[in-house]
Formats: structure tokens, sequence, C-alpha cells
């Protein structure tokens, strides 16, 4: 059922935005069926998309309200359910927080959260942040929306829609930066050769302002992904550690944000080679590789993991409690406080990076069965 909401959803800002095909006009208005509201709509093209999503939300309300108290009255009856009972939970949120519309109060207690989202205005999202750091030892603060130039002898450097561009800089002069980009942020930096990197939250990497000889090296800390730009006579290096991913023309996601010494690599596009002590090995698209005490394993990938934050989502696909906090607090910049014994059971679920913090508690509520409250900037996990 929350499949129709979000399509009806779908068809009605192409029909407001005039991209709706007429099969598409055809389908929505055969939804009118089950949502009489729909012929207003498309009677007034003036509607707005916010009256759109309430009249929804009060649908969707209702089917999750029904769902949720027969799924309770089953959990009372049959413990081996509650998996499954925290499963459509969360994912009935999701579904209401990805159409844009609000049910949370009906997960996380209607009278709790209109004093929790009080208390906690000052936990916000993340935000497209980073430092700059020259040859010289220079910082310079990038974010919001700048859209400048910087200048470094023959380097310049052009600053716009939230990425670093190194693509004009003076191919005879090569100075060394870094790119940091801190807790509650994430970047996008384009390099000389034309390679885009984005830079997951408490991330950073250190480049040259231009490659020389017949390779490309840069070394990374945290979480990067890599589109490669294709230049067979010169691999792409990028150092984690002791560790070196190696491409050609390639994309790829790598993540030193997870237990002490393990360095995950999935690869999305092309072919890597990634290297640790004296091993080696070569994987194709759709593997991924774990270090761990200079041991390579090598598994099938979840794609979505390495894309899911990049195109702003949270995505808890086979994680545990832990590694999902640790994702959670290093985008909102807060911290986590765990009154209550954490298994290593692993969920499934996401939502939107752009969400406030009080929808992220009541989507892991629902998906681990435990009380997340928000103290100050603590999550504590009862």
């Amino acid at each position: 059922m929350e499949s129709n909401y979000l399509r009806v959803a779908q068809l009605m800002e192409r029909y407001l935005s005039g991209t709706i095909s007429a099969k598409e006009l055809l389908e929505l208005q055969q939804f009118q069926k089950s949502y009489p509201r729909i012929k207003i709509w498309l009677e007034n093209k003036e509607i707005k998309q916010e009256e759109i999503r309430e009249l929804l939300n009060a649908y969707m309300r209702n089917d999750i309200q029904r769902k949720w108290e027969s799924t309770l009255v089953k959990a009372r009856s049959y413990r081996q359910q509650q998996k499954k009972r925290r499963w459509l939970v969360a994912a009935s949120v999701v579904a209401a927080i990805c159409l844009g519309v609000w049910a949370v109060p009906y997960f996380s207690g209607a009278e709790k959260a209109p004093i929790v989202a009080q208390k906690n205005k000052n936990v916000v999202p993340g935000k497209q942040q980073a430092v700059l750091t020259l040859s010289n030892g220079e910082t310079i603060h990038l974010g919001g929306n700048d859209s400048t130039t910087i200048h470094e002898g023959g380097n310049l450097m052009k600053i716009a829609d939230n990425q670093l561009d190194y693509a004009a800089t003076d191919k005879d002069e090569m100075h060394i930066h870094k790119l940091n980009v801190p807790v509650g942020g994430t970047y996008r930096i384009q390099l000389n050769d034309g390679t885009v990197v984005w830079l997951n939250a408490d991330s950073e990497i250190e480049y040259p302002s231009v490659f020389t000889g017949s390779e490309r090296r840069v070394a990374i800390k945290g979480e990067a992904f890599f589109d490669v730009a294709k230049d067979p006579s010169r691999p792409f290096r990028v150092e984690v550690g002791e560790s070196t991913v190696e491409a050609v023309g390639t994309a790829f996601n790598i993540n030193t944000h997870l237990k002490q010494g393990q360095i995950k690599t999935i690869l999305t596009e092309g072919k890597i080679k990634v290297s640790v002590a004296d091993k080696s090995v070569l994987i194709d698209k759709g593997n991924a590789t774990l270090i761990n005490n200079s041991q390579i394993t090598v598994a099938k990938a979840d794609p979505e993991e390495a894309l899911a934050w990049k195109e702003g989502y949270f995505y808890f696909g086979g994680k545990d409690l832990r590694s999902i906090m640790n994702e959670i607090t290093r985008w909102y910049d807060i911290d986590v406080e765990y009154k209550h014994a954490v298994s290593d059971e692993k969920y499934q679920g996401g939502i939107k990076r752009t969400e406030s913090i009080q929808a992220v508690c009541a989507v892991l509520e629902g998906v681990t069965g435990l009380d997340i409250q928000i103290n100050n900037r603590t999550l504590v996990i009862k």
C-alpha cells in the first residue's frame, strides 16, 4: 500500500511540472477510485505540493495505524514474530518519510515527540562543508554554496555548486593539498585529471594539485567514493593506511569507518587491484574486499552500501546497531550512550540524511525495538 502513495506523489510531481506522459496521466486518473481528491488536484494546477502531502499523509496514517495495531496483537501471542513487526513499522516510517509526509508521532509516541523536538532544535543534519589546506599551510573553509576561485602560484581552483574543481590548474606547478571534511559534513572534489571524489563525514583526502609522472596517487582517511577518470597510461592509486587500491578507470567506495583496523572497498564499476603487505587481489564489478589484520577477504557486494550515502541516504542493509549509530552520530555531530546491551543482530531499512534527528530515532526504534531518546546532543539507547 505504501508504494501507492509513493507512486501518486511521483505522478503528481510530474503532472505539476508538465513532464507527465499520456500513459502516466492515465495511471494517475485511475488512482481516483482510491483517492477522489486527485480529481481536484488535476483540475487545479495551482495546487500546492504541501496540500497533496497532507492528504496522502492522512490516507497513509490510517493504513499504518491499522497495520501497527494488528501486528501488536500478533506480537503479544507470537514472540517469534517480533523481528517482522520491527521491519513492518520501520518500512512504514521510511515510506512516509520518503514521500515527504509525517507519520512519526505514531511510532515514537504522540506525546513524547513534540517535547523531544523542542529540546533538540540545535541537532540538525549535516551539510556541505570542508576545510582546504594549501601547501603553504593556509586553510580555507568551504561550504554554503560558495562560488569563487582560489589562487596559489600557478594553481587555479574553482569552487561552485559545492565542488572544489582543479580542472583549470596549471600543469607545470604541483603542490600537495589536503581536503578535510569534518563530522557533520560532506563534500565533493574534482581532481586535475577529471576524477571526482565524494568525501563522507569525518574524512580526509591528500592529493597533488596536478598529477605528474607515470601514476596518479592520493591518500584518504575515513570514507570516500571515487569515480576515476580513464587514463590507461597512468594508473590511479589510493593509499589507505598500509593498503593500496589501484584502478585505471572505474568507480568504487572505500570505508575505514568500521571496526578498528578494517578497510572495506566496494567496486561498482570496472576493475581494481587491492594490495596490503605482500598480498593483492583483483576484483570485478559487484564485489568487495575487506582488509583485516593484513588479510584480504573477497565477497559479493551490496551496491547500495557504496552508493547510498553519496546519494543522500542512510542504508542499514545488514549492519548491526553500533555500525548504524556510528554513521548517524558522525552525520548529526552528536554522541551516543548505550544503557542497553547491544547485540550483533543485523538490521534492514534506511532513511534520508536530510531528515530530522527525531525522524531518524523513530525509524531506529521501529527497526530495533529499543527506546531511543535524545538528551541535548546525545542519543540515549535504553
